[in-house]
């Protein structure tokens, strides 16, 4: 009789199992259903309410544009014949392209410590259209979703098969790698940014940038980053330079420039004018220094403070027996032109105007010249 029981017990448990539904005794493999991926029970379409993907936490590539390979040859996407041939894939233009939005991981989404791997160790080149894993597309899925989505997103019209591919004339001869247009976008950089800001006490902040990028010598990265391209492309590819906003408050200004304090220096009722180092330095840059940039006299970064009016605190080689004094559009006369410097600039400070007490009591300058007045190179006539 017990071992009735311990027999009936048995045929119960098994029945039990046999009419399982399939996806109960798969649940331990598939991590709870839906909910692995999903945050609902019935995701829709409208609303897939996908889970952040936790591969972004395993990043491990961090690398620099100059350290990767110039073009990449994409070929062998698919497991069978291909209609096109290979496309030569500017890398290195892209690689400089992505450090003002998330550098590598922008392509390179996963990848284990060590080297960089190529596409194809993740997404296989199938020979069907149906995938054997949902979790990732196949080599060639993977290609066109990452080419195509960045190029619309950046205002790009190259996303048409022609854009970037060739068609083969004879499909029984030889690949050869193609390039059907530039990766770069030719834009022109904006002179002036204007943002309308929710200040109270002064809602205009007018930014040159081409004194930054120019005068200051800052690259693009200095300031773009972790941005995504269409916010400064328009849809149709042209910059969106016309009407500025304010993008992430001062996080941008604030890795040069104390914010905290001062709010009148960048904060205006209207837009301003730019930068005169005339007016704000007190120091004339428009005969000699007006081409250079700021980092050529200003050395240290961040280090825009007044210098020396002493020009050998940068032209130390100036000598008062070799220096060439017409270029200052004054040619000095034989007597003054033996003497040394300081004589005249007192301190050897050239930014003040000099004088002639220490040798002349009833002369000075301008009223008295220790010379002729000349055209110098670079200047108007005086």
């Amino acid at each position: 009789m017990k071992l009735m029981r311990q027999y009936s017990a048995f045929l119960l448990i098994a029945l039990f199992l046999v009419n399982l539904p399939a996806g109960a005794q798969t649940s331990g493999k598939r991590s709870n259903g839906c909910l692995g991926c999903h945050t609902t029970e019935i995701p829709t379409k409208a609303n897939p309410s996908l889970k952040k993907c936790p591969r972004a936490d395993m990043v491990t590539v961090h690398a620099l544009a100059v350290t990767g390979p110039d073009k990449i040859v994409l070929q062998k996407i698919t497991g069978g014949p291909d209609l096109y041939e290979p496309v030569l894939f500017t890398h290195k233009v892209h690689a400089k392209m992505s450090e003002m939005s998330g550098n590598c991981v922008l392509c390179h989404h996963y990848n284990p410590p060590g080297s960089v791997l190529a596409c194809s160790e993740c997404h296989v080149a199938e020979t069907s259209s149906k995938s054997a894993d949902l979790s990732k597309p196949g080599l060639k899925g993977a290609y066109h979703r990452q080419c195509i989505n960045c190029h619309r997103e950046s205002g790009l019209s190259a996303t048409k098969c022609e854009s970037c591919h060739a068609l083969k004339a004879d499909p029984s001869a030889p690949s050869r790698p193609t390039q059907r247009r530039s990766a770069e976008v030719n834009s022109t950089r904006p002179m002036r940014l204007v943002f309308d800001t929710s200040f109270e006490d002064g809602k205009v902040v007018t930014f040159y940038h081409n004194d930054h990028t120019e005068r200051f010598g800052l690259s693009c990265t200095a300031c773009h980053v972790n941005e995504r391209c269409a916010g400064c492309h328009k849809p149709a590819g042209a910059l969106a330079v016309q009407v500025a906003r304010s993008v992430g408050g001062h996080e941008r200004c604030s890795s040069c420039h104390s914010v905290d304090t001062n709010c009148s220096r960048c904060h205006d009722k209207e837009p301003r004018a730019g930068f005169n180092h005339a007016r704000r330095a007190r120091f004339d840059l428009a005969r000699f220094h007006s081409t250079l940039a700021c980092t050529q006299c200003h050395k240290g970064r961040n280090e825009y403070k007044g210098l020396s009016g002493n020009c050998g605190t940068c032209h130390a080689q100036w000598k008062s027996g070799s220096f060439n004094h017409s270029v200052t559009g004054l040619k000095l006369d034989e007597t003054h032109g033996e003497l040394d410097c300081d004589s005249c600039h007192e301190g050897r400070d050239f930014a003040r105007k000099p004088t002639c007490s220490s040798c002349h009591e009833d002369k000075s300058f301008p009223d008295k010249s220790p010379g002729t007045k000349v055209r110098s190179v670079g200047t108007k006539s005086l």
